[in-house]
């Protein structure tokens, strides 16, 4: 599995009420008619963290409303979900432009590791997450 990782801020003149709106009602069915995506996290920033575990000061640079995640099966997956949005450009009205400020978007692989307990809840949670999901 690969993923798009995003941090970003409303656009100055949005309300969160609107962003939310237009985020959940709009852009996600758009993102969600790809094919490609398997899913999709949205990680609202609650709080910077100011220190470490080990008491260490952490520089925050960014503010952030949300991080968010795209996943898909494999490197060939993203650049078909890429030439899917060539092929199927989301009409401008509907697109992040004016709503959406990018401070950052990155691709990433992925390495995840649980501790013992927890892998079995997981992997629950997974099953079902998976009997949920539309084939």
């Amino acid at each position: 599995m690969i993923k798009t990782i995003l941090g970003y801020q409303i656009e100055p003149g949005v309300s969160q009420e609107e962003y939310e709106d237009w985020l959940f009602n709009v852009h996600v069915p758009d993102i969600l008619a790809n094919p490609y995506v398997d899913e999709l996290v949205f990680n609202k920033v609650m709080r910077p963290v100011s220190a470490t575990s080990g008491g260490r000061a952490v520089n925050q640079e960014l503010s952030l409303y949300r991080i968010a995640e795209m996943h898909f099966a494999d490197e060939e997956a993203y650049q078909n979900y890429l030439q899917w949005f060539a092929d199927h450009p989301v009409p401008a009205e509907r697109s992040p432009a004016g709503r959406t400020a990018f401070k950052f978007y990155v691709v990433a692989s992925t390495r995840e590791v649980w501790r013992e307990t927890a892998a079995s809840t997981r992997d629950a949670a997974a099953t079902r997450n998976e009997a949920r999901q539309p084939r």
